[in-house]
């Protein structure tokens, strides 16, 4: 014997089925999101003009010949950017461009090795300034080491520098890239200003081989450019200071290879996830929001409502039964959509140029990823079953289709063209705020947070549901 709510609910499976318009909305939403996906995802271009290897930085430095153990602690940091760093350099001569190898401290993101901006070893995730950094070379080979305290030693890892002679240059160097100043200029509007930062570091405990000979000599390495690229803005060094073994050095630029120790890796990045799913689902919610209206008002423009309320008088669990048949279909349609608008959009923006090693390679796998393509196939059911309770309160298709075109088309539309107060308070007070699910990086235009928005979307259905049920409960048919 079948409870009444899997009876009720198997009756409005089988409406729902029955209703000539369901196979349409979810036809539509289908087509309509992948279509609006590739001409936004082909649409969306981004093409990058700097330069691929950099080498610009303060380097203070004296000869060293052959092998040997290089030690120094880097006793503090300026944290001018994230990604400036301070440590201990190995190079052919002081050109900008020669063969070198490094190991560095950055303030935001732990300690670094690299060779010739080609190889890259990630030392301590999270460790910053004060640290002890250590390399051996050997022939061609070069050790990286680090430490907390100058006695326990753990191994960053050893690179190939085939380019180092024998007679190189060693010795401290300190870079800071230029930052991106973002700013909104207007709803949905973001703009970078490139500014130009100089780091500061302080280091102690120098230790060099000891056929290492000659004074301490700054070089302030600036960045070789090809035609056609562009220059990134840089910060006048000042002249290094020593004093009882201590050095404090400042400088400007960067080390590495593109998409290498943060190089090209500017502030501001789009989130990849939520454009490639974003412009779809808002499009597919069109549909979504007819199907859930007439779901219940062609019952009442037909008059079978009376017949459903006879056959089953506990009318709050009709609606509920409603509910979930209508939610469960739009998002199991919906999560085909959403993965379909994924698979299809990324093969579209990474030739688009949106690629590694600027910008990461997307997988459906992804924790994040995984969260915003269910939660947009979350978000279009909210947002039927929003407009089933739309709906049966208000009786009628056209007043509550167009109520909630409003409120999801119209509306974020308006705030885009209007202030960036209206637009923020469209984004984190209205049912579109569900859409924060898609975010996968906070930006600076983010208004809400993904599980918040997510939650002030079910409050408006819990809301709206609940005024429904009163009214349901409350009125004849």
């Amino acid at each position: 014997m079948r409870s009444p709510m899997v009876r009720a609910v198997r009756a409005e499976w089988t409406k729902l089925r029955s209703v000539r318009s369901t196979p349409l909305a979810l036809i539509a939403l289908l087509a309509l999101s992948l279509l609006l996906t590739v001409a936004s995802a082909n649409g969306s271009v981004f093409s990058y003009g700097g330069p691929k290897q950099y080498d610009s930085s303060t380097f203070v430095h004296r000869p060293a010949a052959g092998d040997g153990t290089f030690t120094v602690r880097v006793a503090a940091q300026k944290n001018s950017a994230g990604w400036a760093k301070a440590g201990l350099l190995l190079k052919d001569g002081t050109a900008s461009g020669s063969s070198y190898a490094a190991l560095m401290v950055t303030p935001e993101h732990g300690v670094r090795m690299m060779a010739d901006g080609k190889h890259e070893l990630t030392g301590s995730g999270g460790a910053d300034a004060p640290r002890w950094l250590r390399l051996v070379r050997a022939g061609d080979r070069v050790t990286g080491y680090e430490s907390a305290d100058g006695r326990a030693w753990h191994k960053v890892g050893t690179l190939t520098v085939a380019g180092l002679p024998d007679a190189a240059e060693a010795g401290l160097f300190v870079t800071s890239p230029m930052d991106g100043k973002e700013e909104r200029s207007g709803p949905g509007d973001l703009r970078m200003h490139p500014v130009a930062t100089l780091g500061r570091a302080v280091f102690d405990h120098v230790s060099l081989p000891a056929r290492a000979d000659g004074g301490w000599r700054q070089t302030d390495i600036q960045q070789a450019m090809k035609k056609g690229e562009m220059a990134d803005p840089v910060a006048a060094p000042k002249p290094f200071r020593e004093h009882d073994g201590t050095f404090t050095i400042t400088g400007s630029g960067d080390l590495g290879g593109l998409g290498m120790g943060g190089v090209g890796q500017l502030g501001g990045q789009p989130d990849l996830v939520k454009m490639a799913l974003d412009d779809g689902i808002q499009i597919a919610t069109i549909a979504v929001i007819a199907l859930g209206v007439l779901f219940i008002t062609s019952e009442y423009k037909t008059g079978t409502v009376r017949t459903t309320f006879t056959a089953s008088p506990r009318r709050g669990r009709v609606l509920a039964a409603k509910a979930l048949v209508l939610g469960a279909t739009v998002f199991v349609v919906g999560l085909v959509a959403s993965v379909a608008e994924f698979l299809v959009a990324r093969p579209a923006l990474r030739d688009n140029g949106f690629a590694p090693p600027l910008f990461p390679e997307l997988s459906l796998t992804d924790p994040a990823t995984m969260r915003a393509i269910v939660g947009s196939a979350a978000f279009l059911a909210l947002a039927a079953v929003l407009s089933l309770g739309a709906g049966a309160l208000l009786r009628r298709a056209v007043p509550a289709v167009v109520l909630m075109i409003v409120t999801f088309v119209v509306l974020p539309i308006v705030a885009q063209t209007t202030s960036i107060g209206f637009s923020d308070f469209v984004g984190r007070a209205t049912p579109t705020a569900g859409l924060a699910v898609q975010q996968t990086r906070r930006l600076l235009d983010t208004v809400i947070t993904p599980w918040a928005g997510f939650a002030v979307l079910c409050l408006y259905v819990a809301v709206v549901l609940g005024a429904a049920r009163w009214r349901l409960s409350g009125r004849d048919v």
